[in-house]
C-alpha cells in the first residue's frame, strides 16, 4: 500500500491525508472499548458510585486521601517501635513522631495529676469576702462561685446597668408585658396563701412612723420607703402587717427573694 492509498485498520477509510506513521483514522478509538465500567462500592465510606476509571477504589478526592492517610499510618505504625507510655504504662505503637501517650485521653489524664501534684494549694484569702480557704487550683482567688460572679458583676456593673437601661427604653412593650406578668405572679402567690389578709393604709403608715419614716435595716430613707416581706411571697411568706417592714429602695432591691440570714451572710 503506497503512502497515496493508505487506508485505516479498523474501518477502512482513507487516511492518505494524515501524518505516514498513522495507522487508524480519527474516529476511531486508539484502543479498543471495553464497555461501561460498573459501580463498586467506596472502600471508605461504603457507598456506591460510578467509577471513571477501571483503578478507582473510592468515590471522592476527601475518601482517597483518607485511605491514603490510613495507609500511611499504618506502614509507619508497623516500622515504629514499641513504647512505654508514662500514664498508664502500657506498650503502644505510636502513629505520630512526637507522640508520648497511648491515647489522647490518658494524655489528659497524666497531665492532670502532675498539675495537681505541682499546684499551689496553700491556704489564701478570698478576694471578695476575706474568708481563708484552701483552693483547688493555682489560680483561684475566691472561696465560691457566688463570691467570683459577684466580683464579676461589680467590675461590669456600669456597663450591664447601662445595656439593661437602652432595651428598657428600646422595648417598652415587652418590658410592659414582663412587668404585668410578675405581678400576676404575685397576686397568684398571695391568693394561694390563706394567710395573706393584706396590709391596709392605716397598719402601713403606723409601721413606717413607727421607724420615723426610715429603713428599718440601714436607718437611712434614700430612693424611698419600699414595702419588703421579711419571709418573700415567693417562698410562702404572708402579705399581712406581722410580715412586712418598711425598707430604703437599696435593701429592698438588694434582699429580692432572699430571708434574712441569707441576705446577712452576703
Amino acid at each position: 500500500m503506497t503512502q497515496a492509498t493508505r487506508a485505516c485498520d479498523r474501518c477502512g477509510a482513507d487516511i492518505a491525508h494524515l501524518h505516514g506513521n498513522k495507522r487508524r483514522c480519527t474516529t476511531c478509538p486508539a484502543r479498543p472499548l471495553l464497555g461501561p465500567i460498573a459501580e463498586r462500592p467506596c472502600a471508605i465510606c461504603g457507598t456506591n458510585y460510578q467509577p471513571k476509571r477501571r483503578d478507582s477504589v473510592c468515590c471522592s478526592r476527601d475518601c482517597n486521601q483518607l485511605r491514603l492517610n490510613r495507609k500511611y499510618a499504618a506502614a509507619k505504625k508497623s516500622t515504629a517501635p514499641t513504647l512505654d507510655c508514662p500514664g498508664c504504662r502500657a506498650l503502644f505503637k505510636p502513629w505520630r513522631t512526637d507522640q508520648r501517650y497511648c491515647t489522647p485521653g490518658c494524655g489528659n489524664r497524666h497531665r492532670s495529676r502532675g498539675a495537681y501534684r505541682h499546684a499551689d494549694l496553700t491556704p489564701r484569702p478570698c478576694l471578695r469576702c476575706g474568708a481563708t480557704f484552701t483552693p483547688k487550683q493555682s489560680a483561684s482567688a475566691h472561696c465560691s462561685r457566688l463570691c467570683s460572679r459577684r466580683t464579676t458583676y461589680a467590675r461590669y456593673r456600669k456597663e450591664r446597668v447601662a445595656a439593661a437601661v437602652a432595651w428598657a427604653r428600646a422595648n417598652p412593650t415587652m418590658r410592659a408585658a414582663i412587668a404585668n406578668q410578675n405581678k400576676a405572679r404575685r397576686r397568684q402567690w398571695m391568693q394561694t396563701n390563706p394567710g395573706s389578709v393584706g396590709v391596709s393604709s392605716r397598719d402601713w403608715v403606723t409601721l413606717v412612723r413607727h421607724y420615723h419614716r426610715h429603713c428599718a435595716y440601714c436607718g437611712g430613707n434614700k430612693g424611698g420607703i419600699h414595702m419588703d416581706h421579711v419571709i418573700p411571697i415567693s417562698r410562702g411568706g404572708r402579705h399581712a402587717i406581722g410580715n412586712v417592714l418598711p425598707a430604703c429602695q437599696g435593701c429592698n432591691l438588694s434582699k429580692g427573694a432572699k430571708l434574712l440570714a441569707e441576705w446577712k451572710r452576703r
